[in-house]
């Protein structure tokens, strides 16, 4: 199987992967044992191999006991066996047993791969590496001990290993890698040693049988889905070390009841904790900054959480269906609370909403049956689309002035929901926002600006048939199309706006005309002169027995025109107009001017302070707003824009075994380097050195650069399939460079060069400063380096088949 992977890769990269066959065979103790001769000069040394081409030609060339022995005579001469091969043992189902000598010092990829009827195998001190998949699908494997001399083990070394019920792992090994102990579904408990500082991704995923496990304080990092679906797992300590708990990490871990997560902890990756239905309490740490989107979803056991103060964002669906949760307390750090963040949480009866909250997504609260009152901040300037939709138990709720728009289906089917104010400064209402409100009786309209609630075909109260007493405030000044369309047990109507509100034809369509309209009563001829308003024949005039005293304010420059007045200054002001008499006391409210500072990469989107524009130039930017106060807010923003770098270009991947060099070109001051779509490190110069190569693998690397804070975006990609020195045919090529040292002129003579090669000229530091091509015919060429700084070049010449570096001392 594995050798079909790598056929697959030659036809990839369309580079031919020459396979051989064994080298010479040897019986010992009965049994048939095949080799490949890795060093013919002394200590001559050779590895155990399959027999044929590939692993795949013969099936069971290998059964029943196998004794490997430390060393065999073959044309003469004594040779040592210092290792087992890549797939060595692949698809042996009939091995039963193996002795491994001392004298081993690896075990290859592949090397025991689906033997099924190994059941126990000791592996000796001498060894240092495991490889990748070496022990996969060996179903039969009941225990194991790794030794102290083992530093590495591959990824998927013990995957699916279903028969495995315990493992001792050596204080030598520093990394568990990627899904080495995932589905050993038979694995019940382990101890990681103290050597260990990461956890890699999947390592024991689908461990459905793992009871427990210690995690020593050396672990840095959890990686993502590293516990997935062990549910089995009841609880876990995660040490003070940790920084990272990887996405999914426990997702699906149902039996998992607690776990502290340390303040070392300052992320908690996506689904972190998803679906662990048996967690009933957690305690948030005071380093983490945000929940991370569903990072809780479907904890159906969760009753209580403690959210730190540290926290400034509960991302999309984090507590969504988090049915056993019944309050929470939502400290003043946070800033915004994502869609979906405690949709269908059933049991919640009742939460407050501190004033740093400024954003509520959309659902954030859909379907919490049990909740009963909710405390909306000051902060809050909208309301989301569906937030409190089929929240059928909530009987109340105060909207702040500071909101401007109710959203679509914003209070749909809060069929507890008795009353609803709506503020002043509210300017648009959604279609359906109060649907299915069946026991809202009283509606208060306090809104001056919104001209649309819902639209022409689906209005804001449809479905709200308990609807009986509406009051409009003296602020409102248009009452839109279809607004309370066929409120037909509408019982009384008190409109205080002493203008008469503009309404259209069906404003009221299918509401009585004889109910009573309560109006002021000098405002009965504008009411009167209105053709929509004069269909209601039961005006009744609102004349108080004592003037009304009436505190207020306007913006400077504005002037107050209500009861007949025409004022534009502060004071306290006696208005008598028919049978209204009102005692003003008026102030005036200043303007405000803010100034900002900020800074930002050129060609990023600016949306901060109310401002939203791609950032091309540094400058003073200016918008008039409108305070919370109602007036003019001046917001001057003093933007830097900075650069961005360029995107990474000619990169260039060298072959030095034991190791890769990646080069490129960039002005950034430093460099994130990905390999096959994983992150490896960051550099502050155009270089990288991949020492974690493996003979016979594709790797496929991109670099992105950064200045500061603005960073590029990724350069195209580059491929190289790695081949190590022993698979390096490297031509007979003699070459002269003279005259050296020189005064910075130089003439390079190559013979024997068969193909084309590029001439790399590096400078002190490890910079490509010259790059050069010579073609197969071509023998010489003329380096120039009078120009550069005198001291020691480096020339390197390369191909697929040569690399040597010559060295050129400039003075």
């Amino acid at each position: 199987m594995k050798k079909s992977l790598l056929i697959l890769f030659a036809i990839i990269t369309t580079i031919t992967l020459n396979t051989q066959a064994e080298d010479f065979s040897a019986v010992n103790n009965g049994k048939t044992i095949y080799y490949n001769i890795t060093s013919a000069a002394s200590p001559r040394t050779v590895a155990v191999t399959f027999r044929g081409s590939d692993s795949d030609s013969y099936s069971n060339e290998y059964s029943g006991a196998i004794s490997i022995p430390d060393s065999v005579l073959y044309s003469g001469n004594y040779y040592k066996v210092s290792s087992i091969g890549s797939s060595t043992f692949n698809n042996c189902s009939g091995l039963t047993s193996i002795t491994i000598p001392n004298s081993v010092t690896s075990i290859g990829n592949y090397a025991f791969y689906y033997c099924s009827g190994l059941t126990s195998i000791s592996i000796p001190y001498s060894v240092t590496s495991i490889g990748n998949y070496a022990f996969r699908f060996c179903s039969g494997l009941t225990s194991i001990t790794i030794p102290n001399s083992v530093t590495s083990i591959g990824d998927y070394a013990f995957k699916s290993c279903s028969g495995l019920t315990s493992i001792s792992i050596s204080n030598s090994v520093t990394s568990i890698g990627n899904y080495v102990f995932a589905n050993c579904s038979g694995l019940t408990s382990i101890t990681i040693p103290n050597s260990v500082t990461s956890i890699g991704n999947c390592a024991f995923a689908d461990c459905s049988g793992l009871t427990s496990i210690t995690i020593p304080n050396s672990v840095t990092s959890i990686g993502e889905w590293a516990f997935q679906n062990c549910i089995g797992l009841t609880s876990i300590t995660i040490p003070n070390s940790v920084t990272l708990i990887g996405n999914y990490a426990f997702t699906d871990c149902s039996g998992l009841t607690s776990i502290t997560i340390p303040n070392s902890v300052n992320s908690i990756g996506y689904y972190a904790f998803k679906s662990c239905s048996g967690l009933t309490s957690i305690t948030i740490p005071n380093s983490v900054t945000s929940i991370n989107i569903c990072t809780f979803l479907n904890c159906s056991g969760l009753t209580s959480i403690t959210i730190p103060n540290s926290v400034t964002s509960i991302g999309s669906s984090a507590f969504a269906y988090c049915s056993g949760l019944t309050s929470i307390t939502i400290p003043n750090s946070v800033t915004s609370i994502g869609s979906n963040a405690f949709a269908n949480c059933s049991g919640l009866t009742s939460i407050t909403i501190p004033n740093s909250v400024t954003s509520i997504g959309s659902s954030a609260f859909y379907s919490c049956g049990g909740l009963t009152s909710i405390s909306i901040s000051n902060s809050v300037t909208s309301i989301s689309n569906n937030i409190f939709k089929g929240c059928s138990g909530l009987t109340s709720i105060t909207i702040p002035n500071s909101v401007t728009s109710i959203g679509i289906e914003a209070f749909s089917y809060c069929s507890g929901l008795t009353s609803i104010t709506i503020p002043k400064n509210i300017t648009s209402i959604g279609y359906y926002a109060f649907q299915g409100c069946t026991s809202i009786d009283t509606v208060v309209f306090n809104s001056k600006n919104c001209n649309t609630i819902g639209d022409a075909t689906k209005t804001a109260f449809e479905g709200c048939n308990n609807f009986k007493t509406l009051i409009i405030g003296d602020s409102v000044q248009k009452i839109p199309l279809r607004a309370f369309y066929n409120c037909s047990i509408l019982t009384s109507i008190k409109c205080n706006a002493i203008n008469s509100p503009v309404i259209d034809s069906n404003s009221f369509s299918g509401v009585s005309s004889n109910i009573p309209l309560y109006i002021p009563c000098i405002s009965i001829p504008s009411y009167q002169s209105n053709v929509y308003w004069n269909k209601f024949s039961n005006k009744i005039g609102i004349s108080p027995r004592e003037a009304q005293y009436i505190t207020t304010s306007i913006c400077s420059g504005e002037t107050y025109t209500d009861y007949g007045a025409n004022i534009d200054s502060a004071g306290v002001y006696t208005l008598v107009s028919g049978c209204d008499s009102v005692i003003l006391n008026l102030s005036i409210r200043p303007a405000f001017q803010t100034n900002y500072f900020d800074t930002i990469c050129q060609g990023d989107v600016y949306n901060n302070y109310e401002f939203n524009f791609i950032a091309d130039t540094s400058g003073i930017y200016t918008r008039n707003l409108q305070a919370i106060n109602g007036c003019d807010s001046i917001v001057n923003l003093s933007l830097l824009v900075n650069p961005k770098p360029i995107t990474p270009s000619n990169l260039l991947i060298i072959l030095m075994p034991p190791y890769l060099e990646l080069r490129w070109e960039g002005d950034g001051t430093s460099y994130d380097i990905y390999r096959d779509d994983v992150f490896v490190a960051n550099s502050q110069q155009p270089y990288y050195i991949d020492y974690n190569v493996i003979n016979g693998e594709t790797y496929t690397y991109y670099v992105k650069s950064f200045n500061g804070d603005c960073e590029s975006e990724f350069s195209n990609p580059i491929s190289m399939i790695y081949v190590g020195l022993d698979d390096i045919k490297t031509d007979n090529i003699t070459t002269k460079l003279y005259p050296n040292p020189s005064d910075g002129k130089a003439k390079l003579n190559v013979e024997g060069l068969n193909t084309e090669a590029d001439v790399l000229v590096y400078d002190m530091i490890g910079r490509v400063v010259q790059k050069h091509r010579l073609n197969k015919g071509k023998n010489h060429l003329e380096i120039d380096l009078s120009g550069y700084t005198k001291g020691v070049y480096s020339l390197r010449i390369v191909n697929e088949s040569v690399n040597q570096t010559l060295k050129l001392i400039v003075r």
